[in-house]
């Protein structure tokens, strides 16, 4: 399943919800979500031949494991990172909805996201 294909399978409601689980104290940035969110269903997909794998991470200075993707999958434009591949390792215990939720934040504050979007993009990285 391409990323954009999990991400339409959800309203935005449904991802601002997990996400707000997923990490607290961010309700104040539902609005940039939402906008990404909506511009994201707009956009050209460019094919690519790599893939988001969702596996075990090791953070080892803090010494604690947790499930996620490399930061790395998702340094790329929008259009390229939607059209990516998912791969979830059996051992992932996160929720199709709480991968969307994730993979929506990365792409946020990872990504290279379309011009128009920059501004809110700031606005993100300066409350990190």
């Amino acid at each position: 399943m391409q990323l954009i294909d999990l991400l339409k399978s959800f309203t935005i409601d449904e991802i601002l919800s997990a996400i707000d689980e997923m990490f607290p104290e961010t309700e104040q940035y539902q609005p940039i979500f939402r906008e990404a969110y909506q511009l994201m269903l707009t956009l050209p997909l460019v094919a690519s031949k790599k893939y988001i794998r969702y596996r075990i991470l090791s953070d080892e200075e803090n010494e604690i494991e947790y499930f996620g993707a490399e930061d790395s999958c998702f340094n790329t434009t929008w259009e390229v990172c939607l059209a990516k591949e998912l791969v979830v390792d059996e051992e992932v215990e996160l929720t199709q909805v709480e991968i969307a939720a994730n993979s929506l934040v990365n792409m946020c504050l990872i990504g290279r996201c379309p011009r128009q979007f920059l501004p809110l993009k700031n606005q993100l990285l300066q409350a990190e």
